[in-house]
């Protein structure tokens, strides 16, 4: 015979969610900001890569007196005189015995400077990103999707940071060794280097056009990234159901189709970056082919000063220039990429977090006198769940609260716990509006165990001991006895020592829900609040929890949220919720006698003990 309530599922879900905005270059611009924290470490990687610019462009300087000077005069006069030539020739070649010595130290420094910040800023990152979830409310997670929230923590942050790798490693030592090419062909030829400025402005209108089109293809398929990862959790979240229920081909086929939209939405991508790089290309060879032909005509013609070496000279370093163009090319299209993952990571960064403290804010010591709910209201925009409740709940008192679904039993204790504040009205503690309170000063007298028992991939010790470090063995053995858990964790190979496994799978639900009491009662806190801790318990686990209620009553305050008339049954004061309001108040007995709301539900699930 069943002694449940209905069951009250899903009472409340906020909808706000990480927001989302379109990419931004001002995003690029914050990932940069970022990185100037080591601002040393980035001023040094420039300099170093200014150095290494400037030692490869003085080999090209050699090259114009090597053939102007040396060489073709020795051709032209027949004269091969070898210590002639080697006199002329060791300054030239101390020089560049000096720059092949000089640049892979200079190399290396800035190589590895580069990856050094993109590293601390990867770092920096995951820790904002890992504390915004630790300090964004609760709505916000309930409102989101926590398969896209883990795609931007892993994936866009990923994304995003690679945008300063991109930076540090390809496009600052580019462009050093772009305008150090831009340098040394001025001072070769300035003539010839103005007609190749001729290539700067259809290369800068192709990158300009095909960038945005990366950037606004990426966040799309960002954007499924997220899906995929949502579609993952919910396959490994709810196996169980999907395995019982023969989901497997009807899970297989819906990740099927997210696959297909993000290998299309990819495509687009890889399609624009592909076509970017064929047009500047493309633009490249055709500039670079019409000005070696005017300088072949100009130094046959004898103009401008262009001599054969000159020439050369410049050939090589449009040759040697020629690759950093190319390079900064595909770094563009890189970076677009990036700005689409770096504006989903900095909407998660800025997300609001938990409302502050009001300046004020006083400690709180303990319970006293009372804890006050007055006229309190509450919704979460989308139509009220509380719509005026006033209860008043004295030190030592075994409260429950039951209703039928979506009456907001659970939500009131989440105003109670300061997960959320109410939207009107107060809930006070001893006199003084919880929002008056250091939240957490407040959280220091408050223990919550829930519906489903979430334990830590440790030790049971450590899951019992989780956020009072300072707890002794004899404290966390004295909260298990407490709980009624510790018979089965002695009777462990490992006792205290053994691992639970990921969400503590190792162990049964009603050997979790015990440890989760454990965790509660260690904590010695003056209110406790069970939030339908009771309510997927077999009946030898569901005794040891009325016995730790029990053995607290007088000592702690204590809310039920429960639908077992066997939890309920020995409250001191159950409290009946019905459209957001108190309908009903008293003990069993005296609800029992009298219709209403209480005995209706009561005759639902056991009919026998009404």
């Amino acid at each position: 015979m069943s002694s449940e309530l209905p069951a009250n599922s899903g009472e409340s879900k906020a909808s706000a969610g990480a927001g989302k905005h379109a990419p931004d270059p001002l995003d690029l611009r914050r990932m940069l900001k970022l990185s100037l924290r080591y601002w040393r470490a980035a001023g040094s990687a420039l300099g170093l890569a200014i150095s290494f610019s400037a030692a490869r462009y003085m080999r090209t300087w050699l090259f114009t007196p090597l053939l102007d000077d040396i060489l073709i005069p020795s051709i032209n006069a027949g004269d091969f005189d070898l210590d002639v030539l080697g006199d002329q020739l060791l300054p030239l070649f101390v020089v560049l015995v000096i720059i092949l010595i000089v640049t892979p130290p200079i190399m290396f420094g800035r190589m590895y400077l580069s990856n050094w910040i993109v590293a601390r800023v990867r770092r920096d990152v995951d820790r904002d990103v890992a504390a915004k979830f630790l300090d964004a409310p609760l709505r916000k997670h309930r409102g989101g999707s926590s398969g896209d929230l883990l795609s931007r923590a892993l994936t866009d942050a990923q994304l995003a940071c690679g945008s300063l790798d991109v930076v540090y490693k390809d496009m600052i030592p580019n462009m050093t060794l772009l305008v150090g090419g831009g340098i040394a062909m001025a001072m070769t030829s300035w003539q010839l280097a103005l007609i190749s400025l001729c290539t700067v402005p259809p290369l800068l209108l192709t990158l300009s056009y095909f960038g945005k089109r990366i950037e606004r293809k990426t966040k799309r398929r960002q954007e499924t990234q997220g899906n995929l990862s949502a579609r993952l959790v919910s396959i490994l979240s709810g196996i169980k159901v999907i395995k019982a229920f023969q989901g497997q081909d009807i899970e297989q086929r819906a990740f099927d189709d997210a696959t297909e939209v993000y290998f299309r939405r990819q495509m687009k991508v890889i399609w624009n970056r592909v076509m970017a790089k064929v047009s500047t290309e493309a633009l490249n060879q055709t500039i670079g082919a019409i000005i070696l032909g005017v300088g072949v005509w100009l130094a046959l013609n004898n103009l401008w000063g262009i001599t054969v070496g000159k020439l050369g000279t410049f050939a090589l370093i449009m040759t040697m220039v020629y690759k950093p163009v190319k390079s900064l090319t595909a770094s563009y299209t890189k970076l677009m990429e990036s700005s689409a993952g770096a504006g989903r990571l900095f909407d998660v960064l800025d997300m609001e977090g938990e409302v502050p403290d009001r300046p004020n804010a006083v400690e709180m010591t303990g319970l006293k006198q009372s804890i006050c709910f007055r006229d309190v209201h509450f919704d979460y925009g989308e139509g009220k769940i509380l719509a005026g409740v006033d209860l008043e709940v004295t030190p030592g008192e075994v409260i429950a609260v039951v209703g039928r679904t979506g009456t907001g039993k659970s939500t009131l204790m989440d105003l109670l716990l300061r997960f959320h504040d109410p939207t009107q009205g107060a809930i006070e503690v001893d006199g003084t509006d919880l929002r008056d309170l250091k939240r957490a000063s407040f959280l220091d007298h408050v223990a919550v165990v829930t519906q489903e028992p979430f334990l830590f991939d440790e030790t049971i010790f450590e899951n019992i001991r989780y956020g009072r470090d300072e707890a002794t063995e004899a404290d966390v053995r004295a909260a298990a006895k407490a709980a009624s858990a510790d018979e089965f964790i002695e009777q462990l190979p490992e006792g205290y020592q053994t691992p639970v496994g990921e969400f503590g799978l190792r162990l049964s639900g009603g050997q979790r829900h015990r440890i989760t009491i454990a965790r509660a009662i260690l904590a010695n806190p003056s209110i406790l609040v069970f939030d339908e801790a009771t309510s997927a318990l077999d009946a030898k686990t569901e005794r040891a929890v009325q016995i730790a209620i029990e053995a607290l009553r007088g000592q702690r305050t204590i809310f039920l949220v429960a639908h077992r008339l066997t939890t309920i049954r020995g409250a001191d004061r159950i409290v009946v919720l019905d459209r957001g309001q108190v309908a009903e108040i008293g003990d069993h007995d005296t609800l029992m006698n009298r219709p209403g709301i209480y005995r209706e539900l009561i005759g639902m699930s056991e009919p026998s003990d009404a």
